[in-house]
Formats: structure tokens, C-alpha cells, sequence
């Protein structure tokens, strides 16, 4: 890889991962709406980068079941130990909140809950179902944990209706057992690939952080593996340190090598890849018409991408 070590660098980021932070001013109608309905997001439990940028647009990806993961994934800041009870009132609360928004397109994730039987996928459900009896319904993302394998549970979800299933593999298999404790690589990708055969219409997604240690050819055959499962999105970014608690950055990947893998994944059959050194999962919106099956796509992403915001 082109790449810049942790070790060798400066205090400062890379200068291409350094861009203008929007004023709490911008980000104040969703703070003060989440803050309202007395919701959580991804984008503040997770630290991640972009969290103003989406917040000043009005966007925001919202974490259900609570904020305490049952699972302690070594590059993630959302807290780990015992979660509580899930909230009743939340998928009532999400839909409000998403109708004051004037959300078109939601996404919604959650911590993973092996302590509950079915993995919280009832809860994902009545949170579709209150967003799709939203008038006019928006198009509705869900980026799930694994379920610890259970297809009963990942049915419930699907069945609800979502119009994006996604999970996000996040590295190459060499690397799970160090930095993905609790999930499997295989069990991962049978997740998207049921996701298909359950409900051929839904379109699936997932993610890959690099600067983890991952090498090129194993980037290559987890490219081929998601394509493998039928999987139709891409999200390709850099992994940032959120705090001293998780692992260092082993690579700080350079831009053109982001360009590269964008065409070598559009070359094995993705419809849309996004790959940049700050792209995350939830950072853009998919407008899903493009891709509902009475379109024709060559796979070339001046064909079937849309940039980034």
C-alpha cells in the first residue's frame, strides 16, 4: 500500500483527512431533536469523523437498543458491558423525530445485543414498520450486528421491509479474531448472502475500514467475498483512532489507492462503491431508484455512483 505509518508521523493528521468543522450553530436542529426525543446516534457514540458535516445537513444515523454493546470490538468507542432494557417508545420516538427532520432517507444501526434472545431484531422491526407508516414514507437503511447467527432473527428484520439490509464486515478475515471478538468472518457474509435469497428485492451493503494491517491481496478477496454473497454497496474508508482504548492506526492509506480499489469493486459487480479516506457506512445517502431492477448498470461509476456529500 501507499501509506504513511502511525509510528512516523506527525501529531497531525495527513492533510488529506483535515477539512473545516462546521459550527455547533449548524449541527444545533439535530442535537437539539435527538436531545428531545431522548434518542442516541451512531455518529456521537462512535466518535465518528463526520459527525458535524452530517449534523450540519440535518442528517443523523441513529443507534437503537441503547448505548452499551455486548461486544468489544478493539477499533470501536461505543461502550461496552450490560446493556439495559430496550425502550418501548423508541421506534414511536424515531419516526417523530425523523418526520421534524424531514428525512427522506434514514439510517438506523444499533450496539449489538446478544443478551436478548432474538438480538433486538423485533425492535429493529417496529422501528421499520414506524417509519414506513410515515406519509410519505422515507427509504429506510438498517446496518445490523450478526444476530450471533440466528437466520430466525435476521428474517424478522427483513420481513419488516427495510429497503437497504446492511452489515459491515469491516476487515479482512486474518484479522477478526484480533479486532473482532465475538463475530465471525463466514458467519458475516452468510448474513448478506440470506439477506438475498430471503428477499431478493432488498438491496444489501457493507463497509471496510482500511489501516487496520490488512494487506492489498487480502482487500482483494474480501472485495470478492462480499460480491460472493450478492452484496450490491461498498463503503471503503480509513480507520481513525477514536481514543487511546482502541488499537493505533497501523496504515494511513492515501487517496489514490481509495480511487484504485473503487474500480477495481466496481469491476467485480458492485452497483455503487464509495471509497475515500473519510467515507464511512451511513455517510451518504443511496437513492435506491437508481438501482430497482428496470435500471441498467455497466458497473462504470460514472454510471452508477453517486458522490459523496
Amino acid at each position: 500500500m501507499t501509506l504513511q505509518t502511525e509510528s512516523r508521523r506527525s501529531n497531525r493528521l495527513p492533510h488529506w483527512l483535515r477539512r473545516r468543522i462546521p459550527t455547533l450553530a449548524e449541527c444545533s436542529l439535530v442535537e437539539s431533536t435527538v436531545k428531545k426525543h431522548d434518542l442516541h446516534t451512531i455518529c456521537r457514540e462512535a466518535l465518528c469523523p463526520n459527525r458535524a458535516e452530517c449534523y450540519s445537513k440535518g442528517k443523523a444515523t441513529f443507534i437503537i437498543l441503547g448505548d452499551i454493546c455486548t461486544r468489544g470490538c478493539r477499533f470501536c468507542s461505543v461502550k461496552k458491558g450490560v446493556p439495559s432494557l430496550p425502550m418501548e417508545e423508541e421506534a414511536g420516538s424515531i419516526a417523530l423525530a425523523v418526520d421534524e427532520l424531514g428525512l427522506k432517507h434514514v439510517i438506523v444501526t444499533s450496539v449489538t445485543r446478544d443478551d436478548l434472545p432474538d438480538g433486538g431484531s423485533g425492535h429493529y422491526a417496529a422501528v421499520i414498520r414506524a417509519l414506513k407508516a410515515l406519509d410519505p414514507p422515507p427509504t429506510v437503511e438498517v446496518l445490523v450486528p450478526d444476530f450471533g447467527g440466528n437466520e430466525r432473527a435476521a428474517k424478522t428484520v427483513l420481513q419488516a421491509g427495510p429497503d437497504i439490509f446492511s452489515h459491515n464486515m469491516e476487515t479482512v478475515r486474518r484479522l477478526y479474531p484480533e479486532l473482532r471478538r465475538g463475530a465471525e468472518y463466514d458467519r458475516s457474509l452468510l448474513l448478506l448472502a440470506n439477506a438475498k435469497r430471503e428477499n431478493e428485492e432488498v438491496m444489501t451493503k457493507s463497509a471496510v475500514i482500511l489501516g487496520l494491517g490488512e494487506n492489498r491481496r487480502e482487500i482483494r478477496v474480501l472485495f470478492e467475498d462480499l460480491r460472493k454473497a450478492d452484496c450490491d454497496f461498498l463503503a471503503v474508508g480509513q480507520y481513525l483512532r477514536p481514543g487511546m482504548d482502541q488499537v493505533p492506526v497501523s496504515e494511513y492509506v492515501q487517496p489514490d489507492l481509495f480511487c484504485i480499489l473503487e474500480k477495481e469493486a466496481y469491476r467485480l459487480g458492485f452497483l455503487q462503491v464509495t471509497s475515500g479516506p473519510l467515507v464511512r457506512s451511513s455517510y451518504q445517502d443511496i437513492r435506491i431508484d437508481d438501482f430497482r431492477p428496470d435500471r441498467c448498470h455497466t458497473g462504470d461509476s460514472s454510471v452508477a455512483r453517486r458522490s459523496v456529500p
